[in-house]
């Protein structure tokens, strides 16, 4: 009888246990993102994402789902934060300005030259951007930038008029009237249509990155690498807030502090990301081409009254954040 007790006493010391060791790790979060799990920002967020666990002693578990896996496209994320259709999600900004057209802000034509100055820019755009935020139920972690922004296309570009009626890909409302303004016919694609797009032959050129081009394996299907430069793009990794409420004051302590040291750490390797990306395109035999004077001017020229009339639109918080940035440049 006394051998029973004892059995029973072990089991029960065990379930207590099993029950304790996973009340620990019962918080998961599920983070969708639209990029392929190689892309360098999957791998970033994942590497944050493990890195909280990890502070957590996985109390939060964050999984994170790339290419589009939980069926939310790049331009839902923002509505599925707020919303709570998931507890933390990534999102390019400029892909999210039907919810507010300030998120658009930073990637209008040709009002940031660099990623030096898109770094810059965000020192007086972040206030701006938290205050969205935190009226649409969410709280800003981190942002990531992308690398220069470039065109690729099937045939090679040396005037203004090598543009005239070729379908590209763009992927935001800047995008689409630059190159519309130039005479491309522009066709606006979330990043999950791009490729069965160049498969079928529905477009012959596309807006976007190195890093994009490599996921898309671009060689496949295109020849040539333009540095348009048109715009710089930043990501924003956002919790809803109603999920965010809920963890300890402790954890969540921690992972702010993991995100402010996370977040620098990011934007210091994006040239190198965007050198080896273009080594990886050439490689396979692209060719990188240049952009000469006289078609940036053109460019530049064609998006000024795009650019202005935006800001206009945006109102007077962009303006302001505008003004701000060009005083200090």
């Amino acid at each position: 009888m006394k051998s029973l007790k004892n059995i029973a006493s072990l089991c029960m010391a065990t379930t207590v246990a099993f029950t304790a060791q996973y009340s620990i790790a019962a918080t998961q979060w599920d983070l969708p993102l639209a990029w392929p799990a190689d892309n360098f920002i999957t791998k970033a967020v994942t590497e944050f994402t493990d890195d909280v666990k990890a502070t957590t002693n996985g109390e939060l578990d964050i999984i994170t789902h790339p290419g589009g896996s939980l069926g939310f496209k790049g331009p839902d994320m923002f509505g599925a934060v707020r919303d709570g259709l998931v507890p933390i999600g990534d999102m390019l900004l400029s892909q999210q300005t039907g919810e507010d057209p300030r998120l658009g802000l930073a990637s209008l034509p040709y009002l940031i030259g660099s990623l030096k100055e898109l770094e810059k820019f965000g020192t007086f755009y972040r206030p701006l951007l938290d205050e969205i935020y935190a009226k649409n139920n969410q709280k800003i972690l981190f942002t990531l930038p992308w690398p220069d922004q470039q065109i690729f296309t099937t045939e090679a570009i040396e005037t203004i008029d090598d543009m005239k009626n070729v379908k590209i890909r763009t992927f935001n409302k800047s995008t689409t009237e630059v190159f519309e303004a130039v005479g491309m016919t522009p066709v606006q694609l979330p990043w999950g249509e791009v490729v069965p797009s160049l498969a079928s032959g529905a477009i012959d050129a596309v807006a976007t990155s190195a890093a994009s081009a490599v996921d898309g394996s671009f060689w496949e299907f295109l020849g040539y690498i333009y540095p348009t430069r048109q715009s710089w793009n930043t990501n924003v990794v956002s919790v809803n807030l109603d999920y965010w409420n809920d963890l300890s004051k402790d954890n969540q302590q921690k992972i702010e502090a993991l995100a402010k040291e996370f977040e620098p750490k990011v934007w210091a390797s994006i040239d190198g990301i965007n050198v080896s990306d273009m080594k990886k395109l050439t490689d396979h035999g692209m060719v990188a081409g240049t952009i000469s004077d006289d078609l940036r001017a053109k460019f530049k020229e064609l998006a000024s009254p795009l650019r202005e009339k935006e800001i206009k639109l945006m109102g007077p918080s962009a303006r302001k954040v505008v003004d701000a940035f060009q005083a200090a440049n």
